[in-house]
């Protein structure tokens, strides 16, 4: 019995097997034709049309230079004299075909240069003079339109002998330009004849490999003047009458762009590819006529190189198939051997029954492993997120699959942390309650169901029983519904649990590497302004003044930076301790990376005053790497900077006993009296000082330290901050007081400073106007 199932079993899974390879291969081969032909299809567009541009760059070129030599014709006396004139004279047309020999000897493409007066009726070229017959007076005419200044461009046979025309066997392009010198009469004709091989050249490129092509050059006017084939094997094109094409131009859509294509059915019923594309100075416009064929021609041997894969392919899916199937039954084998030690038909049952037993014990056995595995695991992973969340992550050997383990992308481009602090109003219970365990359980299920929808969520509890979450981005953006749906969380957790849910939303940091910075910055905002938003949902950076003054002293550079260009490094030292003592609660990796940071931007703010030959730059450099991770306590790090910051000053106060320190004092003093004019610029102050733009705001940053458009905006911020304070102007007005007409870029530049709008700037400082008033009543009562 053993034997015919493990028969049928092994036929089902090999039957199974290679029909999912046979269908995976028909798939495969029908999108490979597929993609092959769009491909084919769009690099045949794609190339044709910019070979085309490149033709029609030429043309306007070859265009340009026909249009100089009219006007040296025009410009010449001998030449002009001859079209002026309205009688024969040989000495004059002596003179003018000296000059029409030199005009042509001058362009190697040119093969005659000729002009024709219709009052005398005297046609002189480079080569010879005479009279012009009736028929080829109006074999000219008639392809020039009436208006004055026209020209037109067209293919014609020319005699080895230019005087008498004899044996045409020379195709020529001549461009026809039409002139009137003389008042009254028919108009005078100039024509330049160009060899073929300069449009056969530029048209050469077009060629595809093989098979029947045709271009078409069309003059401004619409008109065909130029008809090119190529078919079979030739590499090259051939001239063509227009009437043995296979392609009607009056068939063609209406062309709209200056290039493209489109599909065209020729009229012996072929589907083509049709690309153009047009010359903006000669007007020509040129077209490529590809049949599909000739795109197409590589499917017969890609057809058979896949049909020789898939049977490949198959084969191999036959073998792994059939080792496969062996693979999947071979299991049930082993457990009939092992557990049905009596087959008997009479009793088929007691088989399945002892294979029913044989997988509960192994059930059993694995979820003792697994319960145990599951505790080993939720310890270690709980320390390793507690790495990641202080970043020491670096520390742990293959930290990226370890942390893809736990369903932790460390390979997003953004990140932001999310953290909620969840109270009881009556405060009848703590973290030590037992029951406090059933309201944390919830608070974690609802965060990470309502942030799952956003990205891949890791929840950590941190030692203040803070709930972070930390939620990967794929774009420098905060999801478009992630406070609405923080919003429904509160409310669950006040309607179920009546705990009021404070959340703080962290910045949006780039990389893995930037999570420690986020996490202590939000850690701190929350923990410095719990009692102010409890129970609402804010952003960190909404509370940017109270951690400047506790924790991270985010303009501390800009601190910095006024100092040094003062020349105090006491001052320096002192903010620098200063900053250090706000840090109680972050981690020395954090503040590592903080300070490194401050002191990268104080190298930006002097960058101006450095030029190429400055030896303390290179230096500066090297200090500011030292300041990594690698020190072993805050002694280092203050040491590290200080020398950095001692360079800096040192440099600075050289560098400002050069340069022209009275022109820069002026300016400066100038933007601070009339910072309110909109029309303040560079280039005005320079002028005012009599140099150039470019080494006036060179002097300018040397001297202050700011280059000119930081001063000014710099100035005219403060001059708003202080309006915002101590006013209750309207923004707009507000914003011209400062010189600033557009008050949307007043709200962005100003929000670039404070981190803020000048609206909840005003409303930040309203309320410590009303919190320092309550105080003082508070002293005053008591």
């Amino acid at each position: 019995m053993f034997k015919k199932v493990k028969t049928r079993l092994f036929n089902r899974y090999l039957f199974s097997i290679f029909c999912v390879v046979a269908i995976a291969v028909i798939l495969v081969t029908l999108l490979i034709f597929t993609i092959y032909a769009n491909l084919q299809i769009s690099s045949a567009r794609t190339y044709s049309v910019h070979q085309l541009e490149q033709v029609c760059q030429m043309t306007d070129m070859l265009y340009s230079q026909m249009r100089s030599v009219n006007n040296q014709i025009l410009q010449n006396s001998n030449t002009n004299r001859c079209l002026s004139s309205n009688t024969f004279n040989r000495l004059i047309e002596a003179d003018a075909g000296i000059k029409l020999r030199e005009i042509q000897t001058a362009q190697s493409y040119t093969r005659y240069v000729s002009l024709y007066n219709s009052a005398s009726n005297r046609f002189v070229s480079s080569s010879t003079a005479d009279f012009l017959t009736d028929d080829d007076i109006a074999y000219y005419y008639r392809r020039l339109p009436d208006n004055p200044g026209a020209d037109t461009c067209l293919l014609r046979m020319i005699g080895a002998n230019y005087a008498t025309q004899q044996l045409k066997t020379r195709y020529v392009y001549s461009f026809v330009f039409r002139v009137q010198l003389r008042k009254g009469g028919s108009p005078d004709l100039i024509i330049v004849d160009v060899d073929e091989d300069y449009f056969n050249d530029s048209i050469s490129n077009l060629r595809t490999s093989n098979g029947f092509q045709q271009v078409l050059l069309l003059n401004r006017y619409g008109e065909v003047f130029s008809t090119n084939i190529a078919e079979g094997d030739s590499e090259t094109f051939t001239h063509a009458k227009p009437d043995n094409t296979i392609v009607s131009v009056e068939d063609f859509p209406e062309l709209t762009d200056n290039s493209g294509s489109f599909s065209y059915t020729c009229a012996d019923h072929t589907e083509a590819l049709v690309t153009y594309a047009k010359a903006s100075s000669s007007g020509f416009t040129i077209f490529n006529i590809v049949p599909y064929s000739n795109i197409y021609s590589g499917l017969p041997q890609l057809a058979i190189i896949t049909l020789l894969a898939g049977i490949l392919v198959l084969c191999v899916g036959m073998f792994i198939s059939f080792r496969t199937s062996a693979k999947l039954s071979a299991p049930i084998e082993v457990l009939y051997s092992n557990y049905v030690k009596k087959p008997s038909n009479d009793h088929a049952g007691d088989e399945l029954d002892q294979l029913s037993k044989a997988f509960s014990d192994m059930y059993m056995k694995a979820d003792k492993l697994e319960q145990g595995l599951i505790s080993s695991y939720s310890d270690s992973k709980k320390r390793n997120i507690q790495r990641l969340m202080h970043g020491e992550y670096g520390q742990i050997p293959n930290y990226i699959e370890v942390y893809q383990s736990y369903g932790i992308d460390l390979t997003a481009p953004y990140y932001t942390i999310v953290i909620i602090s969840a109270a009881s109003k009556e405060l009848r219970f703590g973290p030590d309650d037992p029951n406090y365990f059933i309201y944390s359980y919830a608070l974690e299920n609802l965060a990470t169901e309502v942030l799952g929808q956003f990205g891949s969520v890791v929840p950590y509890r941190n030692s203040h029983n803070f709930l972070v979450m930390l939620l990967p981005l794929q774009k420098n953006a905060y999801p478009e519904k992630l406070v609405p749906e923080l919003e429904r969380v509160c409310e669950v957790m006040q309607r179920e649990f009546a705990m009021n849910t404070t959340v703080c939303i962290g910045t949006i940091v780039e990389t893995a590497v930037n999570i420690n910075l986020c996490y202590e910055a939000t850690n701190i905002a929350l923990e410095y302004s719990a009692i102010r938003n409890q129970g609402k949902i804010f952003f960190a950076y909404e509370t940017g003044q109270n951690i400047n003054l506790n924790s991270y002293h985010n303009k501390l550079h800009m601190k910095l930076a006024e100092h040094i260009r003062a020349n105090d490094l006491d001052a320096c030292s002192h903010e620098f301790d200063l900053a250090l003592s706000y840090m109680s609660n972050v981690s020395f990796n954090t503040a590592v990376a903080y300070f490194n940071h401050v002191m990268m931007s104080l190298l930006d703010d002097f960058s101006t005053t450095f030029t190429d030959d400055d030896t303390a730059y290179p230096i500066l450099m090297d200090k500011l790497n030292k300041i990594d991770r690698q020190l072993p306590n805050v002694y280092m790090l203050r040491k590290r900077c200080m020398e950095f910051i001692t360079i800096l000053a040192h440099h600075q106060s050289i560098n400002r006993k050069y340069g022209n320190e009275l022109a820069a004092d002026a300016a400066k003093e100038y933007i601070d009296k009339n910072y309110a004019n909109p029309d303040l610029s560079l280039k005005m102050l320079a002028g005012m000082a009599g140099l150039s733009s470019a080494y006036f705001g060179k002097i300018f940053a040397t001297q202050i330290g700011y280059s000119f458009s930081d001063y000014l905006s710099n100035t005219r911020m403060k001059k708003a901050e202080q309006l915002l304070r101590e006013t209750k102007l309207p923004i707009n007005q507000i914003s011209e007081a400062i010189g600033i007409v557009n008050t949307n870029y007043f709200y962005s530049i100003f929000k670039k400073k404070y981190g803020m709008t000048p609206l909840a700037y005003r409303r930040t400082r309203s309320g410590e106007a009303e919190d320092t008033k309550s105080e003082e009543q508070d002293e005053t009562t008591e």
